[in-house]
């Protein structure tokens, strides 16, 4: 939602912008006493560009300017939509979640996403109820000999409907004022104008929030009936022109009319006859001139700026590069050295971490990672320049991709906490290692290009812990001022927790691969107790509906009823310290168990355990009256009485 809200406020600030340059060249035309039809064309192109996301491309150069740099590569990076990679599903598996209540998904993003549709849903609403309430007003007008329909029922001359738009005049309009609004109405219908006012009109309601996009509409009704005044007086005598300048007078409508009418008497009466008083035709060639404008701004008005990712090289810069153009891709010599993990960064131990190194010490500057806006670092520099390996690793992946274009992604094993490391670097110009190869840190494993969806030469520099996207400017030894930095305590909880499910997704999905699918109705439950112990059923499942309350001595031991993988272990009022164990798939059906009211616990998150192995120890946390361990069974999430899977039960 994040993005959609993002890219959306970007469209309408291109839109915006459109729509100020337009006001500038229309008032400049307007002096030079440019036709009005050419400014509607243009006001046309301006609301296109509110709506369509896409343009014609045009580079612009990189500021020199740091903060402005970086202002720029947001901005660039949001107007790139987050690319997906679905055949390297190791990279970035999906994590599990608990199914959760709608609600506790929502963010400001989606708030800020409600309100305007709210906005938009009653500026449309009030458009309909407008049009129809005009309708049924005027709907007993009749027929007249030319076409129009007239009656007492209309108040003032208009054209309504979309698709069959009708003329509509007041019962004592006549004469040569009456023929001078038909020729206004009957331009209105000849251009179009019925259907694409109501069409404008819904995208200033699309961007209602946007000042600028109403001074669009506004800017086009305006030239849109300039346009039909002056066709209506064109070659009209001076005593015929201030006829229809006194139509203008008589008909004045005070406020807005209905955005799907076009009246006679809308917009600003003065504007329009002083407008009328100073109009005259002009020559081909001041004609051929406006035109020219007109289509020059309406192609400005289409352009989408992008930023150049590499300044121009000097001519030594070029020199030196050029030797490098196509470096040969031919593997590297493999070390027989073993994976240091010494070398990678640690989590949980900040003050003692090591950095990844720069993999491309000559870049000329950084567009940073941005989460699901840029999925990493773009290190800008020229072609040819050397990339190397972050770490010592073994290449896992050395290929060409229709996003990445040329990428390696390098495995850098285990880190002393149990974290798992990998790098990724795509767009290189050719790579020089292949898969299953090792590498040592600083080995060059390719060069900077530009190949797959990239607007100019750069390495994209991806960090992956457990399989988790990571900032990598937090664990990378960058050479430039500012480029690194540290995670917050907050958000180095928050990438540890991520690891944490990621690492229980593994363990899950491991188990139900190693089960063949068959899951926990492979084998029979076991009971969860020692039956050494004096242990008896003190609650059936009829009773409770949740499961049955086995009571033992306080410190019996807890058994895992199957082989599964710890998912959860947490505290509450009701249940006071419980685990839940994953057992696999059966038929497509998922099984757990659940064990509460323990004294302590024996096992951790994402651990896997094996039958009969202890957990834990009974206890009375909780809502107890004594000590015993509450025992439930769940299919697909739902409780079913422990009885039916395990027989022992029946023997307490």
């Amino acid at each position: 939602m994040r993005s959609t809200v993002l890219s959306f406020l970007l469209l309408s600030l291109w839109g915006g912008a459109a729509a100020l340059a337009a006001w500038v060249v229309c008032r400049l035309l307007r002096r030079a006493h440019a036709p009005s039809r050419f400014l509607c064309w243009l006001w046309l192109a301006v609301g296109l560009r509110f709506v369509l996301p896409f343009g014609i491309p045009l580079a612009l150069p990189r500021p020199q300017n740091t903060q402005l740099a970086e202002a720029a590569d947001t901005v660039q990076a949001l107007t790139q939509p987050e690319l997906t990679v679905p055949d390297l599903p190791a990279m970035v598996p999906a994590a599990p979640a608990a199914p959760a209540p709608w609600y506790t998904t929502l963010t400001v993003w989606h708030l800020l996403a409600a309100v305007w549709a709210v906005g938009a849903a009653l500026l449309a609403v009030r458009a309909v109820w407008g049009y129809l309430r005009l309708s049924r007003q005027v709907a007993l007008a009749c027929k007249t000999p030319d076409g129009c329909f007239s009656g007492p029922c209309v108040p003032t001359p208009f054209t309504l409907g979309l698709l069959r738009p009708r003329i509509y005049l007041p019962a004592g309009l006549a004469g040569p004022a009456r023929d001078a609004v038909i020729l206004h109405e009957r331009t209105h219908i000849r251009r179009g104008d019925p259907l694409t006012k109501p069409l404008f009109y819904a995208v200033a309601c699309l961007h209602w929030f946007n000042p600028l996009a109403w001074l669009a509409f506004r800017e086009f009704e305006r030239d849109m009936e300039a346009a039909c005044d002056e066709a209506a007086v064109r070659g009209q005598s001076s005593a015929a022109c201030s006829a229809y300048c006194e139509s203008i007078l008589r008909f004045a409508m005070q406020g807005r009319g209905v955005p799907g009418s076009l009246a006679f008497g809308q917009g600003s009466a003065k504007t329009r006859i002083v407008h009328l008083l100073h109009y005259r035709r002009l020559g081909a060639g001041a004609m051929v001139v406006c035109a020219v404008v007109i289509a020059a701004s309406m192609t400005a008005c289409m352009v989408r700026p992008t930023l150049e990712n590499a300044p121009a090289a000097t001519p030594e810069t070029a020199e030196a590069a050029e030797p490098e153009a196509t470096p040969t891709p031919a593997p590297t010599q493999a070390p027989t050295a073993v994976v240091n993990t010494a070398q990678l960064p640690l989590l949980e131990d900040p003050d003692n971490s090591p950095l990844f190194i720069d993999p491309v010490p000559d870049y000329k500057y950084i567009s940073r990672f941005m989460g699901n806006g840029h999925r990493g670092d773009d290190l800008c520099a020229a072609p040819g320049t050397d990339v190397l390996a972050a770490a010592d690793g073994v290449v896992v992946q050395a290929a060409e991709h229709y996003s990445w274009g040329n990428f390696v992604v390098i495995d850098h094993g285990t880190n002393s906490e149990g974290y798992s490391w990998r790098t990724l670097y795509a767009h290189l110009q050719s790579y020089t290692v292949e898969v299953g190869q090792h590498v040592i840190q600083g080995q060059i494993i390719g060069y900077v290009g530009s190949t797959g969806r990239t607007t100019g030469n750069q390495c994209h520099f991806e960090v992956y812990v457990d399989n988790t996207l990571t900032s990598p400017r937090w664990f990378t030894a960058y050479h430039g001022e500012g480029d690194s930095a540290e995670p917050t305590d907050e958000e180095r909880q928050e990438l540890i927790d991520r690891c944490v499910d990621a690492k229980l997704y593994d363990a899950m999905h491991t188990m139900d691969e190693a089960l063949g699918g068959q899951g926990a109705q492979a084998v029979v439950f076991s009971l969860p107790l020692d039956l050494s112990d004096d242990v008896r059923m003190s609650s059936t499942f009829a009773q409770n509906r949740t499961g049955v309350d086995l009571a033992a001595p306080e410190g019996t031991t807890v058994l895992a009823a199957a082989d599964g993988t710890v998912t959860e272990y947490d505290y509450n009022e009701d249940d006071g310290y419980y685990l839940v164990l994953y057992h696999g798939m059966d038929d497509g059906a998922s099984w757990q168990t659940r064990y509460s009211h323990l004294g302590s616990v024996k096992v951790q998150v994402g651990q896997q355990v094996v039958q009969g192995q202890e957990i834990a120890a009974c206890g009375s946390t909780g809502a107890s009256t004594g000590p015993h361990l509450h025992w439930e069974v769940l299919k697909n999430s739902e409780p079913v009485d422990p009885q039916t899977v395990c027989e022992l039960l029946s023997t307490l």
